[in-house]
């Protein structure tokens, strides 16, 4: 018989909250705490707690802190595209530009 990993958070007042879950979701944290810069699994849990807090205690400030993120993605994901669009120009002119001077084969 397996036992599942137990996670303990310990909070400023000093309650200990232990948690048991399965392996994948303990995996699946552990990556979620890497690419979010987080120490350890219990800054994952606690930042999943708040967000959740947020969500059922201020539903309004959550639904603006949403949108507020969708809108910041999509300006990032369009400036990116634009970005990527203006080097495959200065690529293409410069390609053009080394076939004009014979420095290249024209295929």
């Amino acid at each position: 018989m397996r036992l599942q990993p137990t996670i303990k958070v310990i909070a400023l007042n000093d309650v200990i909250v232990s948690i048991r879950m399965p392996k994948t979701l303990v995996f699946e944290l552990k990556e979620m705490a890497k690419s979010q810069n987080f120490l350890d699994l219990s800054e994952e849990v606690r930042s999943i707690v708040r967000q959740k807090w947020l969500c059922y205690a201020h539903p309004e400030l959550f639904e603006l802190k949403k949108l507020r993120e969708g809108i910041e993605d999509e300006i990032k994901r369009k400036s990116t595209k634009k970005m990527q669009e203006e080097v495959a120009k200065e690529l293409e002119k410069i390609k053009a530009q080394l076939k004009k001077e014979g420095l290249i084969d024209e295929k």
